[in-house]
């Protein structure tokens, strides 16, 4: 085990930038202290606020709960979550933002990162760079990242968000670009990349299923991971690994290397309980329809 934990990436999902892409994605967001939430409208006039990747104090979550009484509010918190049991019951619940995730450390030499990968993926990225795959840049290259994510969620059975919701992204921020592999003019595989504080997290990628001989993922990957320890940052995040959920992406992930680094997961503390109990109830039902 290294020396890098969940608290030394600084997470975008807490940033200005980021609560002002919820906004414009249709979301009331509130600040208390260094801590953003974000309301999530259920029915009627029931909903409940969303705090990620936070470090929000005990203390500020009092104070925000005198502003606003949301049937819940769920959290995911970087320390330890037996804290916040003072303010009442704390359930844990399902994962909103992936509870494992693969961080290469960008201190280390080149020489170094690509001695800590698997010998494949050396392999790999050495064979797209001699088959003429270039890594290109821009938000001329949307289409073809929603096309290849159609691909994508196919073939590895997960669900995307909307065509939207990615525009809104690299529109409404400049330290997410897009970046992309192409090869006789054909982009084979493309992701959106966020460069923020001392950390560039890999949000969102997606790839061909033809020509998948060329290993066009694998130059993309170590391009951006280049690119990132050239600007300075300190980490890599490939945000998200599960071997049981998404046992082939994760496969890819951790041949890079890095480290696993754990977060405690997400939490529910229940405001309203009666309500809370009811909105569980039909989300049951719903899974079993």
């Amino acid at each position: 085990m290294g020396n890098i934990t969940n608290q030394s990436l600084d997470s975008f999902l807490q940033s200005e930038d980021w609560a002002k892409i919820q906004g414009l994605l249709g979301y009331q967001t509130e600040k208390i202290g260094t801590a953003y939430f974000y309301e999530r409208p259920l029915f009627g006039t029931w909903y409940y606020f969303y705090s990620p990747r936070t470090l929000a104090t005990v203390s500020e979550i009092k104070e925000f709960l005198s502003r606003r009484h949301p049937l819940w509010l769920r959290f995911e918190p970087l320390g330890d979550v037996k804290k916040y049991s003072s303010l009442g019951k704390v359930n844990r619940t399902i994962d909103v933002q992936p509870a494992q995730t693969l961080v290469l450390d960008l201190s280390l030499s080149t020489e170094d990162l690509l001695k800590g990968m698997h010998q494949k993926t050396r392999y790999n990225i050495r064979l797209a760079e001699k088959k003429g795959i270039e890594i290109v840049e821009g938000k001329e290259y949307l289409d073809d990242f929603l096309q290849l994510m159609q691909t994508t969620t196919s073939r590895d059975g997960f669900k995307s968000h909307s065509a939207n919701y990615y525009r809104q992204l690299l529109s409404s921020a400049d330290f997410i670009k897009l970046m992309a592999a192409s090869y006789q003019g054909k982009i084979l595989a493309a992701g959106l990349f966020c460069f923020y504080g001392n950390t560039v997290t890999y949000l969102h990628g997606a790839s061909s299923d033809s020509d998948r001989q060329l290993m066009a993922p694998y130059l993309l990957q170590w391009t951006v991971i280049q690119r990132a320890k050239q600007l300075g940052h300190l980490y890599y995040d490939f945000f998200g690994i599960s071997q049981k959920k998404w046992p082939g992406v994760t496969r890819f992930k951790t041949g890079f290397g890095g480290e696993v680094i754990d977060y405690p997961g997400a939490y529910d503390l229940i405001i309203r309980p009666i309500a809370y109990r009811f909105y569980t109830f039909l989300r049951r039902l719903r899974r079993l329809i």
